[in-house]
Formats: C-alpha cells, structure tokens, sequence
C-alpha cells in the first residue's frame, strides 16, 4: 500500500507553482501553428510534419539563459532533422527500420548524461523518428525536411524568446554529474561540456549503458511486434514505450501511470469532439489548448509535461488521420501494449545485477 502511494505522489508531484503564460502561447503558436496553416491549405500532411518539428523543438528548449536555450533548441531542431531522414530512408523495410530504430534510440538516450535538457532532446528526438515511421511517406525527403524545418525554425524562435526566466533546476546538466558550467558558460563551451557529458556517460556509467540498451531494445522490439502484426495506427505502441521506459524501476512505473492518465485524458477529448461534431477544426482547436497547457505547465512538475504531451499527439495526429470515435479504443489498446512492453523489459533487465559504476577520476564532466 505504501508503494502504491508512493507511486501516487510521485506521479502527481508539483516542482513549481504559477502558470507560464507567455510559453503557453508561443509554445501552442509554434506547435499547432503549422497544422492549422496546413489544414488552411488542404495540405494536412505537410501541416502535421511541420507541427511535430515545431512540437518537439518548443519541448526542448529550457527556461534558461539565452546561450543555452539556443543550444538545447539547435540540438533538438538538428537532432529531428536526422530523424525524418532515418524514418524516410528505413521505413519501407521492416527488418531495417527496427535496427535503424535500435541504433537511433540508443544512441540519443546517451544524451541523458548532459542532465535533464539533454534527456528531453534525446527524447524528442527518438518521438519524430517513432511516429514518421507510422506514415507512408507522403513525399520525397528533401520535400520533408522542408516541411519539418518550416515548424521547427519558428518554433525555436519562438521559445526562445518565450523561455526568459531564472534557470530551472538540472536543465543545465547538473542532475547528472555533468559539469556546473554547462547551464553558464558561452555556446563552446556548452557544446564542449556537453560532449565530455556524453562521452563521460558512454565510457565510465554502466548504469546509463545498461539504460540505452534497455530501451533501444524495447522500442525496436515494439516497432517488430506492430510491424509484424500490420497493427493500425501501432507506431503509438513504440511511441509509448519509448515514453514510459526510464533507468529506474519506480520511476518506469510512474511514467506509466502519467502515460495512461494523459492517453485516457485525450482519448475522452476526442470521444467529447466527436459527439459534438466532425469538424477538423475542433480538433485543432483542442490541440492547441492542449499545447498551450503542456508548455505553461511544464516547470511545475513532469506530472504536466507527460500528461499533456499525450493528448497533445493524440489530437494533432487526429486532424490527419481522422476516424471519430474509432480511434479511441485503438489508441487505448496501443497505449496499454506499449507500457506492457516497456514494463515487461524494464522488469526483466532490472533484475540482472549491474556491477557498481567505478568511480571517476577528479571531477566528473
């Protein structure tokens, strides 16, 4: 029963009091901005990947000074720019889209060591690859690159200038033995710190290894399993895993118990849409109420970032792939094997013991 509340708390945490407003609006502008624009236009697709570059880079810029806010939003504007590329060049055939995916995810979950920016980016990024990959490519690269590109540019303008404020706590790297001046220092410096977090994390933390391995192995398993079964709409079951899966065994359950909540959450909007109207525009609208939420919400505790990130998803792929009230029990359904999966391998792996992490010499990057 303790564990359970335990569980409970956590889940439900606050960090920060208040409401950033001014990151509420610029972050919903620059996420469902392009999606409405490409609604507008009758050129969804083109919309949807715009507003995913534009979701995931306004995610992954920190309340912070300005040489890091445009650090951190450079890297996830790059880092999401190399995931449409490895989604269009790996999709059409299974067996490399789930090594391309094993590659991919585990090689970005090392950018945990950099501190809680750092496992934001990491994360964004893997979600562009997860979700590109359960659409047909619409067209050519080059062509999507550009769409990507066009959401993610203003979305980073946006935050940035949204973002000014005193530095949030571990957005710099300190919550992961990386070096102080990290959340300080000029962008080369930063960009080096950065690097020695990251080569710091591969060489020297057995645990962080044993934690990219995980959940490569996770999400390129579930990518298999939803390939294989030509389960619809089951990029949300890899997307889903690569969510819940965390270096902790608690703190896995957590993020489970987040992911369902935001999953239901969304799930009960587009139930409420549906029922009122069959409008596109509905679900635009819901969208960005939700981005708003996501990004005024965000510093008061992860509890908001998880719960709202989904419905988020969930509404804007809707104004794309719209089926009513369909999609709901699918998206539950996706969502629950996706937290079994992740569940399932964390649970596994935490019980072979990892030999103790040797201490590093001097003062850890």
């Amino acid at each position: 029963m303790s564990e359970a509340g335990d569980l409970v708390r956590d889940a439900f945490r606050i960090e920060e009091r208040g409401v950033d407003w001014r990151s509420g609006i610029l972050g919903a502008l620059g996420a469902i901005g392009p999606l409405a624009v490409g609604l507008a236009a009758d050129e969804v697709v083109a919309g949807l990947t715009a507003a995913i570059g534009g979701l995931n880079t306004a995610l992954c810029v920190p309340r912070a000074r300005p040489r890091t806010r445009w650090w951190w939003g450079s890297v996830a504007l790059i880092g999401g720019a190399g995931s449409v590329a490895v989604a269009d060049l790996a999709s059409p055939h299974t067996a490399a889209l789930a090594l391309a995916t094993l590659v991919w995810v585990g090689a970005w979950a090392f950018l945990r060591a950099a501190g809680t920016s750092g496992a934001i980016v990491g994360f964004a990024t893997c979600a562009i690859l997860v979700v590109l990959e359960g659409f047909p490519a619409a067209a050519p690269l080059g062509q999507r690159l550009a769409w990507y590109l066009l959401g993610a540019g203003p979305a980073l303008l946006l935050m940035v200038a949204a973002r000014r404020g005193p530095e949030a706590p571990g957005y710099g790297g300190g919550d992961s033995g990386a070096s102080p001046r990290l959340a300080a220092g000029t962008t080369p410096r930063l960009a080096a710190d950065s690097l020695r977090a990251l080569r710091f994390g591969i060489l020297r933390d057995r645990a962080l290894r044993a934690h990219a391995l995980r959940l490569a192995v996770a999400v390129a398993a579930a990518t298999l399993l939803y390939r294989a079964v030509d389960l619809p709409h089951g990029y949300w079951v890899a997307l889903t895993t690569l969510a819940i899966l965390q270096p902790g065994e608690h703190a896995t359950r957590v993020r489970a118990l987040q992911r369902a909540i935001g999953t239901l959450g969304g799930a009960a909007a587009i139930v409420l849409i549906t029922l009122l109207t069959e409008e596109r525009w509905a679900l635009v609208a819901a969208a960005a109420l939700a981005a708003f939420w996501l990004y005024a919400l965000d510093e008061r505790g992860y509890f908001w970032l998880v719960v709202m990130i989904t419905p988020t998803v969930l509404l804007m792929l809707s104004v794309v792939d719209f089926e009513g009230e369909a999609v709901v029990a699918e998206r539950i359904l996706n969502s629950a094997i996706g937290i079994a999966i992740g569940l399932a391998i964390g649970e596994l792996a935490w019980r072979i013991p990892l030999p103790p992490t040797r201490p590093a010499s001097g003062t850890a990057p």
